[in-house]
């Protein structure tokens, strides 16, 4: 009886190290959306700039899209649409703009860049295309803490975990006439935390978005920092020219400020996004 007893608990010693030795590997998981690889899917180098100032014509006609995933995506199409229409209907009454168009997620499948960017530019009749692209790295792995826990629980199985967030959001907004980049905001965060195996998928989703939101927040803030600068260099006749549609002047750097307040609010749609995951 008592060599029975010895084996049952041999195995069971067993049985909990293969189990600890397999929860202790890392895990990592996260989704992305590279602008570099869309725009430049070949690889190639970007092609100088030209000493040519865009033409923003005012009231502005503006395309909102995702940054295709090359994978998995955190954010579902129909999610992606609804967060767009957020910032669209935000903006429906505002004077300096003409029309904000969502542009669907399925229009910038693969790696179609500039190319496939322009197409869609004409067929919804837009000017500038803000593009969203982010990269969140979860990891997970055990603790030392976990595996006592799990022993003193035993059959339960339920384990600790260390979860290691890092999250990077970027709004890069482009005029489609000359391809040039008018500025763009990034903004990073990095958490930690712990986490039960039972409630590790809900504290993973919870930390997912509360590092979207702190992400989001910095990137706010250098979006600030950039449109200052931005509307310094228009003002100095640097980086763009502001016109009419009919293609006639328009005035210095207050006519810019509508189009300015455009582009720093499309932070708005970073924080509907992490609310809405």
């Amino acid at each position: 009886m008592k060599i029975r007893i010895a084996v049952l608990l041999w195995i069971s010693v067993l049985f909990l190290s293969a189990c600890s030795m397999f929860f202790a590997n890392n895990m990592r998981s996260g989704s992305s959306s590279s602008l570099v690889d869309y725009l430049y899917p070949g690889g190639e180098i970007p092609p100088p700039v030209e000493n040519v100032l865009p033409e923003i014509k005012l009231p502005a006609r503006v395309g909102l899209a995702f940054v295709p995933s090359a994978g998995f995506s955190q954010i579902s199409d129909a999610e992606q649409t609804q967060l767009l229409t957020l910032v669209q209907q935000s903006f429906a009454d505002r004077d300096f703009i003409e029309a904000i168009q969502v542009i669907p997620s399925t229009y910038l499948r693969g790696k179609g860049g500039f190319t496939q960017l322009e197409q869609v530019g004409r067929l919804y009749s837009v000017d500038i295309i803000a593009l969203v692209s982010y990269d969140q790295v979860i990891r997970t792995a055990d603790t030392t803490a976990s595996l006592l826990y799990w022993t003193i629980v035993g059959a339960y199985v339920i384990k600790g975990s260390t979860n290691d967030i890092t999250t990077f959001v970027d709004t890069a907004v482009f005029d489609l006439a000359t391809r040039r980049m008018l500025f763009r905001a990034p903004g990073i965060n990095e958490s930690s935390g712990k986490a039960t195996a039972v409630g590790l998928g809900q504290a993973s989703r919870d930390m997912s978005t509360a590092s979207f939101e702190a992400a989001i927040a910095q990137m706010n803030g250098n979006l600030h920092m950039e449109l200052d600068k931005f509307r310094e260099r228009v003002r100095q006749g640097e980086s763009a020219r502001l016109v009419n549609r009919d293609g006639s002047p328009r005035g210095g750097a207050g006519s810019a400020d509508g189009l300015l307040l455009l582009l720093g609010l499309l932070g708005m749609f970073f924080i509907a996004h992490s609310r809405n995951k």
